[in-house]
């Protein structure tokens, strides 16, 4: 008797194992893993590339339900968030439906130019840098690309990408110019803004270098912001990169509607796609605060002065001469 209860035990024990491993191989799904299917690969591509994955056990059972379901053609083309040792018909309806496609985190630092944005999208595969740049223009867009964090598919359409990002800037920004009156133009506004993002290293400095600019133009002097010969000269090749550092003097000279060393006024429009906290700065700027100038001291903050002979007694102290 006690013979047949141990063989009985150990039948179930072997069943149960069994059952497990079972369970284990062909349905319990594993690690993540993204697999990109390109346009044009076939179903029997397809499956070799999600049995090679690991998401699929077997290449003729996937291509036998793809024929069964007829689904061949409706597989996507695309990168997809799957995991290893999915269910065949799971795998096929999450492609179809677009579920788990695979989405691209961009940030988009804030004081970018659209430039920069465009190359941080096509170096992720989200969109192409042409493209978007020229529909950036096409709309005067710069200064509007609401700068933050967002999921893209790849391929998406540039316009696609443009509405998402100047959605966020209607959400965010847009409702500033309800709140701070303000006589300046929307457009004004942005551009001053847009050279407060680059100039500010500090946020509690905003409000003092927004003054600053404001004061320049309301008195119509030149605002003499070094952001505005940056975006003007465009991309430095010499430091491969936007935003040349260590303006020169033949810089300053340089012949540009952006350059404010040589015009009066605002430029044109936005050199950058400025952060709420500089919008907020240009609308609130900081109270009774007559400084006509400021320096980096080396920080990161900087030291403002009414007069051009307390500037230059500032920056000769600063930079030890």
């Amino acid at each position: 008797m006690k013979k047949w209860i141990f063989l009985g035990v150990l039948v179930l024990t072997f069943l149960a194992a069994g059952v497990w491993a079972v369970k284990t191989y062909f349905f319990s799904q594993g690690a993540p893993v993204m697999v990109q299917i390109r346009p044009g690969q076939t179903g029997n591509e397809v499956a070799r590339l999600l049995r090679a994955k690991g998401v699929i056990r077997s290449e003729l059972l996937f291509k036998i339900i793809l024929r069964v379901t007829g689904s061949n053609k409706d597989l996507k083309a695309g990168r997809f968030d799957l995991r290893r040792n999915t269910p065949d018909f799971e795998v096929i309806a999450c492609i179809k439906n677009g579920k788990c496609t695979h989405y691209e985190k961009i940030t988009f630092l804030e004081g970018w130019r659209s430039e920069e944005m465009a190359e941080e999208l096509a170096e992720h595969g989200v969109t192409d840098a042409r493209e978007f740049i020229n529909l950036v223009r096409a709309q005067d867009l710069e200064g509007k690309l609401f700068p933050s964090t967002y999921l893209f598919a790849d391929n998406t359409p540039p316009q696609k990408v443009i509405d998402e990002m100047t959605g966020q800037y209607e959400k965010k920004i847009a409702p500033l110019f309800k709140r701070y009156p303000t006589q300046l133009s929307e457009r004004q506004v942005l551009t001053l803004a847009s050279i407060v993002e680059r100039e500010a290293v500090v946020h509690d400095e905003r409000p003092k270098i927004a003054a600053v600019y404001l004061n320049r133009f309301y008195m119509g002097k030149r605002l003499e912001a070094d952001p505005t010969v940056q975006y003007a000269l465009g991309f430095a090749l010499r430091e491969n990169r936007y935003w040349k550092r260590g303006l020169t003097y033949k810089d300053l000279k340089l012949d540009s509607p952006y350059n404010t060393y040589r015009n009066v006024g605002l430029p044109p429009g936005p050199i950058c796609n400025p952060s709420v906290k500089s919008v907020e700065a240009v609308l609130n700027p900081q109270p009774n605060f007559d400084a006509l100038f400021f320096v980096a001291d080396n920080t990161g903050r900087h030291v403002f002065s009414r007069t051009f002979h307390e500037h230059t007694q500032h920056i000769k102290r600063i930079r030890g001469r």
